[in-house]
């Protein structure tokens, strides 16, 4: 009912990994909810309890940017799918959009003055531009799916799985215009006894690759991200907090001063 996304999700994660305990696979469709922020956070949720997880986020037709593999229109959301698999304190854990690139990075991109690789995105009349500007005009261009032109039927199969999962499942419709928030599907499926203990494995033996540059050791999903957290902090460009300034004075609260200008 276009409550916080983040509850709803918590909510959603809990209760499918009750579901894998008890009967070992558990399902769960959450409806028109509010932004979620990052799938991940729930998979790992899912995954501390001993489960693994897949997630499923759709949008809404309002938010359909992104263009069927060799289509102009938008016809789906950037439908991002997330996992996590049990191992330890550190969890394999990947959280990405099946759009070629996340539109946040796109507005990112737009707020800086930046340009897009190739292969990202489309205007109007589905010619190719690195104007990251192009998807906000009127009318908009729109995003190509994960894989771009030459392999974008793959980012396209996989946003088909998920609008199947959390839309179809759901009881909706993809085209549906009354719908104007998004639904969460979470999967949890139980582990059994040693699961852990070959996903260490597993993680170890993919490490153990030879890097082709030595100043990047190999990791696997959710390394990076770890990373990240103990050693930088959040960068948020100007434009964007600027945003975040002016919606916080309107609603009259108090601004952290940034570590670095």
């Amino acid at each position: 009912n276009s409550g916080f996304g983040q509850v709803g999700a918590i909510y959603s994660a809990l209760a499918a990994t009750a579901s894998a305990r008890r009967y070992g696979v558990g399902l769960v469709i959450a409806k028109n909810l509010g932004h979620t922020g990052r799938l991940g956070a729930y998979a790992e949720l899912v995954a501390n309890e001993r489960c693994v997880a897949v997630l499923f986020g759709n949008g809404p037709p309002s938010s359909h940017l992104v263009a069927p593999f060799g289509g102009i229109d938008g016809r789906l959301a950037t439908n991002p799918i997330a996992f996590a698999i049990p191992n330890g304190p550190t969890p394999v854990v990947a959280d990405f959009s099946t759009s070629a690139m996340p539109e946040g990075k796109l507005r990112v991109a737009r707020n800086v003055g930046g340009r897009l690789p190739p292969g990202v995105l489309q205007d109007p009349f589905g010619n190719a531009t690195d104007d990251p500007g192009v998807l906000y005009g009127k009318p908009r261009g729109t995003l190509l799916p994960l894989g771009g032109p030459t392999f974008g039927h793959k980012g396209y199969a996989l946003a088909i799985l998920v609008e199947a999962m959390s839309t179809l499942l759901a009881g909706d419709e993809t085209d549906d215009r009354s719908r104007v928030r998004a639904n969460l599907a979470i999967l949890a499926i139980a582990t059994g006894g040693g699961f852990e203990q070959a996903a260490e494995g597993m993680a170890r033996y993919l490490r153990s690759a030879r890097p082709a540059d030595p100043q990047r050791p190999v990791l696997v999903p959710g390394d990076p991200e770890r990373l990240a957290r103990e050693h930088s902090l959040v960068s948020v460009d100007r434009r964007a907090w600027n945003e975040i300034g002016s919606l916080a004075r309107e609603l009259h609260v108090d601004v952290p001063v940034p570590v670095d200008e």
